[in-house]
């Protein structure tokens, strides 16, 4: 079987049909080797960026008090094509109240590192289980200032379709994503949001399950997006697609 018959390339090459196991193994491999060369990072942020925080990540500077937490995207494979989940927050009286969100937090003294911090709150949050999961890689550190947290992205892959099992206490509900389908560059929209005392900020982001993915959660997206079209250009360029299996 070719890789060719599972690697639809469409205009921009993105809309990928991982059916296969083989298929699947290959994309992983060379998203690995991506996320271990350069990344985009402020780059790709600067995209997705809302007005007001564009300064501050060309600056790049990051206080010495921030507090350190992890997120974790974890790709798994649905109907042939390859997902992942993300969550809308409950409303509480903090800086990402009623948004969408990674599930992650804050790293506790008892965590090892920060891939395990990611692991750790996947499965409190929507149930993940940590020794299922393959660890692909991590996206660079990112800040965020509202909540004053330095975020580390890391990126996983769950061979099967999780069973989620959503904390009632910070998770509204568990919004699953077709990557090669909501993250895409034609895929983003803008929106004037309205803050306390009127403030207006014009955000871009995508629409997932929705609901309107903006702020760091679309920043971390837009290097992943990025670093996917580097994988499916990477194979293509090595002539992967027309490799016999």
């Amino acid at each position: 079987m070719e890789i060719r018959a599972y690697f639809k390339y469409e205009k921009d090459r993105m809309n990928q049909n991982l059916s296969s196991e083989t298929t699947t193994r290959v994309f992983l491999d060379r998203l690995k080797t991506e996320l271990l060369s350069d990344l985009p990072g402020v780059d790709a942020h600067l995209l997705l960026a809302p007005e007001i925080r564009i300064q501050d990540l060309k600056t790049g500077q990051t206080p010495a008090h921030a507090i350190e937490s992890a997120v974790l995207i974890v790709l798994y494979p649905f109907g042939g094509r390859l997902y992942t989940a993300v969550i809308l927050r409950n409303e509480y009286d903090g800086a990402h109240s009623g948004q969408i969100s990674l599930p992650g937090g804050k790293k506790e003294e008892s965590d090892i590192n920060f891939e395990h911090t990611a692991l750790r709150e996947a499965q409190e949050e929507i149930g993940i289980i940590p020794d299922d999961v393959e660890i692909i890689g991590q996206l660079s550190r990112f800040y965020v200032r509202p909540s004053n947290f330095i975020v580390y992205p890391f990126i996983a892959y769950l061979p099967y379709k999780p069973v989620f099992q959503p904390d009632a206490i910070e998770v509204q509900r568990v919004i699953e994503i077709d990557i090669f389908d909501a993250i895409r560059r034609d895929s983003i929209v803008h929106k004037i949001l309205t803050f306390k005392n009127n403030i207006q900020v014009n955000a871009p982001g995508f629409l997932v399950g929705g609901e309107f993915m903006w702020g760091a959660t679309a920043m971390i997206f837009s290097e992943l997006m990025h670093v996917l079209e580097r994988t499916t250009n990477s194979i293509e360029k090595t002539g992967l697609a027309n490799q016999q299996f």
